[in-house]
């Protein structure tokens, strides 16, 4: 990526700082996104790798990064490019976020994870034999599990909406766990969970899959792309068993 073709409207998203060269310059910039310590190494990889850049230090506390950087060789501008590039959002350290705008992040994750959980609590029941012994009952201590997680998510909002998306789930397990038992699924399951499991990749997390390829080009085997890998190894699995139980 050339310097010259850098999109300049991120001019005001850094602030300067003191370098430890006369050559040198040196920007803060606060990340959005950031999960855990696996994040912050990717951070300082990306940007780490990039020519010119001598020094990247990522606070996942106060979710800022700082580097160091030859101006010679790159720009502020290319830097929080690539921040993007890998999934993060940029925001002006000298500026508070509004609650509002930090409410409504929440709110979208929360959702996120409420409907990456219907997707998996309707999935366990479909693939669920109670008829393998005692532990045909963790399938049900895992939907029991994810519901009470949506309701402790929920929670915050109101006792009402908890209760009902904890009640629907479990009207939800059990209704398709009852069609999975009368045998009305034999057929259909393994389509049934292929599709929840394809929502659930490339729908709800797709925003998972875009970071794990974007580090993956950068050659940073990161959380990201071990989960990604994992995903694709088990729908391989399911795709083999579908068409070996196809040709019985």
């Amino acid at each position: 990526m050339s310097i010259a073709s850098i999109d300049t409207s991120t001019s005001q998203l850094w602030n300067e700082e003191p370098a430890t060269r006369p050559d040198r310059r040196k920007i803060r910039a606060r990340i959005g996104g950031l999960h855990c310590s696996l994040c912050t190494g990717t951070i300082e990889k990306a940007l780490g790798r990039l020519a010119g850049v001598d020094k990247v230090a990522v606070s996942l506390t106060h979710e800022q990064a700082l580097v160091e950087y030859d101006p010679k060789v790159v720009r502020p501008e290319e830097l929080l490019g690539t921040l993007r590039d890998i999934g993060y959002t940029i925001h002006d350290p000298r500026k508070l976020r509004p609650f509002e705008e930090e409410e409504r992040e929440l709110v979208r994750e929360g959702n996120r994870f409420v409907l990456a959980v219907a997707l998996s609590v309707a999935s366990i029941p479909i693939i669920a034999d109670p008829q393998i012994g005692w532990i045909g009952f963790l399938p049900a201590l895992v939907c029991l599990s994810l519901g009470g997680l949506v309701f402790l998510v929920l929670r915050s909002k109101s006792l009402l909406a908890a209760t009902a998306a904890f009640g629907g789930l479990a009207v939800m397990a059990g209704g398709l766990l009852y069609l999975n038992l009368a045998g009305y699924l034999t057929t259909a399951a393994p389509w049934v969970v292929g599709a929840l499991a394809l929502a659930l990749v490339f729908g709800v997390g797709r925003h998972i899959l875009y970071m794990a390829l974007n580090t993956l080009k950068r050659g940073i085997p990161n959380l990201h792309v071990l989960l990604e890998i994992g995903v694709f190894d088990w729908s391989a699995v399911g795709v083999v068993g579908i068409v070996h139980n196809g040709t019985h």
